[in-house]
């Protein structure tokens, strides 16, 4: 009975894994010396930013590594700055899924015990405006986000993998999907499942061939496309504000290779 369970885990996986392989091209391996101006928009992508000191975004031994170490200001004790790299696909209207071979290489975050704000974190992502319900104003244009987070509460060498929706100035349908190791290779996958009206999020260990995958639905109209469309791949900080302190940082460091993309 015990082999028969394990068969049929073992095969629900490999299907998961064909259905996510399903309609994707190859779009970038990143074996240039130079990222491709034909394919990433030279969008400044959060590079430089007020409160950032160091910002990677570069074609390192056939990778796209981005980095970011972001920090807070020592005026107060609310609040919190933003750091960003990123990487913005030229032409990010058609997409509909964004695939890409994902390693979380370092992450670090220090809190402040007087800052009761969100507290200090640092991500991965995939990320994009996928449709607007039908306004044509950008504040209803749907955006989804998978990531891969660290706050400065969490134990060393993990990062916990969400998925979530935007729309209207309000996050939802949020779905929790495990945790990744720092260093682990994993495939990273975010699609707009059109037409049953939801997102599909998941993540894929590269050593095992396991899936985690979860689903968010959603009830608003999606024929009209983003009033201002984006898709992403990038790293980036929420480091508290802390009065006098001005070692307080967060920092994100990753690598992505293998972009693939489905229309």
């Amino acid at each position: 009975m015990k082999r028969i369970v394990m068969v049929a885990l073992l095969l629900l996986v490999c299907l998961s894994s064909s259905a996510l392989a399903q309609n994707l091209k190859a779009y970038d391996n990143f074996n240039g010396t130079f990222i491709n101006p034909s394919k990433w928009s030279t969008f400044p992508g959060g590079c430089p930013s007020f409160s950032v000191l160091e910002c990677v975004r570069a074609i390192q031994n056939g990778q796209l590594r981005l980095a970011v170490r972001g920090y807070g200001a020592t005026s107060s004790n609310q609040g919190s700055q933003f750091g960003a790299s990123e990487l913005h696909f030229i032409n990010p209207t058609p997409i509909k899924t964004i695939s890409t071979q994902l390693v979380v290489r370092r992450t670090s975050a220090l809190g402040c015990l007087a800052n009761t704000g969100e507290g200090s974190h640092a991500h991965a992502l995939l990320s994009g405006s996928f449709f607007n319900s039908g306004s044509g104003n950008p504040a209803d244009d749907v955006q989804a986000f998978l990531i891969f987070d660290r706050f400065s509460s969490d134990p060393d060498g993990v990062t916990s993998a969400q998925a979530f929706l935007f729309w209207q100035g309000q996050f939802f349908g949020g779905v929790g999907l495990g945790n990744v190791k720092v260093g682990q290779k994993v495939i990273a996958r975010l699609t707009w499942d059109q037409i049953q009206h939801q997102f599909v999020a998941s993540w894929t260990n590269v050593d095992t061939g396991t899936v985690v995958q979860a689903a968010m639905p959603y009830a608003m109209p999606d024929t009209t496309p983003p009033a201002a469309s984006f898709k992403l791949l990038g790293v980036r900080t929420f480091t508290p504000n802390c009065l006098g302190t001005r070692a307080l940082f967060a920092y994100m460091e990753a690598t992505f290779d293998n972009v693939q993309v489905g229309q």
